[in-house]
C-alpha cells in the first residue's frame, strides 16, 4: 500500500508487532502516514537518514532502548530536531523520559483517546 506523500509521516519503533500494528491503525485513522520498524537497531539509520514529521518510540526494548536511540540520534545530528515521543507501559519511566528530552510519554496500552491529544499538542494542524 503506498502512502499518500501528503499525510505527515510517523516513524514507530516498538518491539512488540502487535503494538506496531496497533499504532499503525490509530496512526492511519487521526490521518497519518505510519512506518513501523521492530527491531530497534533497524531504527538508527532511519532516523538519521529519514525526515520524519514524529516518531513514537518504545522506551524498553532489546538491544537499543528508547533512551539508547535518542541519544545516539542527538549524538549523530547534533539534536533530535523530530518531535520524539515516550511509549512505555512502564510509568516509573516518565520523568526520565522527560529527562532525557523526549517532547511526551504516552502510557501503553496506548488507546485514541491517549495518541490524539499528544499529536495535536506536537503536530499541529496546518
Amino acid at each position: 500500500m503506498q502512502a499518500d506523500t501528503s499525510q505527515p509521516r510517523v516513524l514507530v519503533v516498538d518491539d512488540d508487532p502487535a503494538t506496531c500494528d496497533i499504532l499503525s491503525q490509530l496512526l492511519g485513522y487521526l490521518g497519518y502516514a505510519p512506518q513501523c520498524l521492530t527491531d530497534s537497531t533497524e531504527a538508527l539509520p532511519h532516523l538519521l537518514r529519514q525526515q520524519y514529521h514524529a516518531v513514537l518510540l518504545d522506551l524498553v526494548m532489546p538491544g537499543l532502548s528508547g533512551f539508547d536511540l535518542l541519544r545516539a540520534v542527538k549524538a549523530e545530528s547534533g539534536s533530535a530536531q523530530t518531535p520524539v515521543i515516550a511509549v512505555s507501559a512502564h510509568m516509573d519511566l516518565r520523568h526520565k523520559a522527560r529527562e532525557h528530552g523526549f517532547h511526551a510519554f504516552i502510557e501503553k496500552p496506548v488507546e485514541l483517546a491517549k495518541l490524539r491529544p499528544v499529536l495535536d499538542r506536537i503536530l499541529p494542524a496546518s
